[in-house]
């Protein structure tokens, strides 16, 4: 009998342990400006961050080079936040964490093309981008243009 309070303190500590980590990893919300945001923040406008993919994709089809038009196609949704032209670039790149070879490219070569693309088409003096890759992780994090 005596082992049950160590036992139940353990695995009250044990809990409180897991319970406050998990919280802290699952915000949805957009990162404040400075900070890396390591996952891919809620997009509460799908639609509209479609039809930007898609601007981008045309204008990079036009203006863009040989390699940000081979990476671009990978874009799916771009996430505007705020006036200062920051975005989140939600891609199928399988890349991130645990790295899956892409069999045309390096994934964090494709990453750096999306971004580059995402700068050139962006008419705003100063903004960062972010670029996520099929599993909502960053690969390039807060990069400023």
């Amino acid at each position: 009998m005596r082992r049950t309070p160590r036992t139940a303190a353990a695995l009250l500590v044990l809990g409180a342990v897991l319970l406050s980590g998990t919280t802290a990893c699952t915000s949805g919300d957009a990162a404040p400006p400075g900070e890396a945001q390591g996952v891919l923040p809620d997009d509460p406008d799908q639609a509209r961050s479609r039809h930007n993919a898609q601007e981008l994709r045309a204008w990079v089809a036009r203006h863009g080079d040989a390699r940000q038009r081979e990476a671009i196609g990978r874009v799916q949704r771009i996430i505007r936040v705020g006036e200062k032209g920051d975005a989140y670039v939600s891609t199928d790149i399988n890349g991130g964490r645990t790295p899956v070879r892409d069999p045309l490219r390096d994934p964090l070569e494709a990453a750096d093309a999306v971004a580059e693309a995402f700068a050139a088409w962006k008419d705003a003096d100063r903004g960062r981008v972010s670029v996520y890759d099929v599993f909502g992780n960053a690969m390039i994090a807060d990069r400023e243009f």
